[in-house]
């Protein structure tokens, strides 16, 4: 019985994504750090290939599936940039490394991530929200894409319980 369960375990994906997100005062950028399973960057990569997008495909997946600025229409300005500063492999994971820069210089007061649900409708986007005293997390999903980071909550633990 116990193998079976571990057998489970093995082969049942598990759909996440963790960003680890701070604002830079002095750049007026979002840092951000995102970990995603590296069969679902693959995946990415041959959607990018089959769509016959150039070398930027991360960052154009992104612009459109990881927001902190509202997304622009036919003849509006752009409401950010995308910079991306490189990725890692470690492990099964993949690590994307990029700055948001709204272009009213203005730290942003929200956040959507709907990364992979063309994938997958049942992935959790775990936001670590860095730079504050203690660590503040926001869990997004398929149900609730964007949130506010005013909404984020403590993920601290007291000392009685922290072992």
């Amino acid at each position: 019985m116990h193998a079976s369960f571990l057998l489970f375990l093995l082969v049942h994906p598990v759909h996440e994504t963790v960003a680890e997100v701070e604002w830079n005062s002095m750049t007026h950028r979002m840092e951000v750090a995102l970990r995603l399973d590296a069969l679902d960057a693959q995946w990415l990569s041959k959607q990018a290939v089959t769509n016959k997008q150039g070398q930027s495909w991360r960052l154009a997946y992104l612009r459109q599936r990881f927001r902190v600025t509202d997304t622009v229409g036919a003849g509006q300005s752009e409401t950010s940039a995308y910079h991306w500063i490189g990725r890692e492999q470690k492990g099964a994971h993949v690590w994307w490394y990029f700055e948001i820069e709204p272009t009213n210089g203005r730290k942003p007061q929200w956040i959507q991530q709907r990364m992979l649900a063309e994938r997958e409708p049942n992935y959790t986007h775990r936001i670590l929200i860095l730079g504050k005293s203690g660590k503040r997390s926001l869990n997004l999903s398929s149900q609730k894409t964007k949130a506010r980071f005013d909404q984020s909550h403590d993920d601290t633990t007291s000392r009685a319980t922290d072992r």
